[in-house]
């Protein structure tokens, strides 16, 4: 099976370079810019959109009337139209947001080189931007598709994509788990294991909200502000560092242990517009944790189960004998009126999960856990190989 595989370095660049880079990110972002804008006009006028081939063949027209375009590379400035292409198509097939603007003083701009790129001892060869230092810490694997530079404040990044060939592995239904999230506890499993929540922001948050106090003091184009920016980067990036470090380590250790995993699909967009939950619901990043444990058990050849929004939910209901009853958020253990069993309400939805999820599964013939089972997985492990 082939898989697309991305590996990122830092990079070192000079001065020079940096300018170069930051022009190179501008002209993507503006371009991304002009091109959505252009986009809606369009579908005003003719109740249409434009989508890549439309696109590509505008970018030597717009390129005339802005000169600064052609000192960044051509191709790189199809992959922006191309990417506009693929999220306008995502937003209609796939149910994802429509496309935005791309602000200016975010320092998070990017573009894609699909060509002409190379890889040296010690460095990387950018079109127009010429050889630059980078940090490669680990080998690549597979062919080198493309490379993408991407801007995190003051650091810069090259991701090399890389068709990878891994053996397909037979899937064992002998130790699967189902697996319930939460913001008090990060994920209780069903078979008696908890992982706690690390709470990365709120270790960060007295020293980010002294260091936005002042940024919010500095006077607007300054470089006072500019520099207390900087800082104020650098702070969410050691968040976000820390929170992916955690996912990462954790789901590859679920996946080293267990042959499957089981979800329940949470709203999560519907509970982020409670203002009081939204900052730790975004801080512990359920859908990242999901997505990782996806495409892991893909590679890896194991199970990853969803199992659908139910009611009632996994949480009041009893895992021994089923046995429904109300569990308001305040009430931490499952206290059984049926059957007398007392469970914490966190495992027992978990064990509720893997059963549904068992169940579920199990309708499509053969037995719970069979690979017919698991038709309905299909499309989430082909959407993992598209990204």
């Amino acid at each position: 099976m082939k898989i697309l595989k991305g590996f990122k370095y830092r990079l070192c660049p000079t001065e020079e370079q940096k300018q170069l880079l930051l022009q190179h990110g501008g002209s993507a972002r503006f371009l991304w810019n002009y091109l959505l804008t252009d986009n809606i006009e369009y579908y005003k006028r003719t109740g249409k959109f434009k989508f890549a081939h439309e696109m590509v063949v505008s970018i030597p027209k717009i390129k005339k009337e802005y000169d600064f375009l052609n000192l960044s590379f051509s191709q790189s400035l199809q992959m922006v139209a191309r990417q506009l292409d693929r999220s306008l198509k995502d937003c209609f097939k796939n149910g994802k947001g429509f496309p935005k603007l791309k602000k200016k003083h975010r320092e998070n701009d990017s573009f894609t080189v699909p060509q002409k790129w190379r890889l040296g001892k010690g460095f990387v060869f950018i079109p127009k931007i010429g050889e630059v230092k980078w940090i490669k810490h680990r080998p690549l694997q597979g062919e080198p598709e493309h490379i993408t530079i991407t801007q995190d404040g003051d650091q810069w990044y090259c991701s090399v994509t890389c068709e990878v060939e891994i053996p397909d592995k037979e899937k064992k239904d002998d130790n699967i788990v189902g697996i319930d999230v939460g913001l008090k506890s990060f994920a209780t499993l069903s078979d008696g294991t908890i992982i706690e929540n690390p709470k990365h922001l709120m270790k960060l948050e007295d020293r980010l909200k002294k260091e936005q106090r002042k940024l919010s003091r500095k006077k607007k184009g300054g470089k006072n502000r500019y520099k207390q920016r900087k800082k104020v980067q650098k702070i969410h990036r050691e968040i976000r560092n820390a929170r992916l470090d955690f996912i990462h380590k954790i789901t590859s250790n679920m996946i080293a242990k267990y042959s499957g995993f089981v979800l329940e699909d949470l709203n999560i967009k519907g509970m982020m517009k409670n203002h009081h939950l939204a900052k730790f619901i975004a801080d512990i990043s359920w859908r990242e944790f999901k997505r990782q444990l996806d495409y892991k058990s893909l590679w890896n050849g194991k199970y990853s189960i969803q199992i659908g929004r139910l009611e009632p939910t996994p949480t009041s209901r009893g895992s021994s004998c089923g046995y429904v009853q109300d569990m308001p958020l305040n009430k931490r253990v499952f206290n059984c009126s049926n059957c007398g069993i007392s469970i914490d309400r966190d495992l027992n939805a978990s064990k509720n999960i893997l059963k549904i999820g068992l169940t579920t599964v199990g309708r499509t013939g053969s037995n719970a856990c069979g690979v017919e089972a698991l038709a309905s997985t299909l499309k989430q492990e082909k959407e993992c190989l598209v990204n």
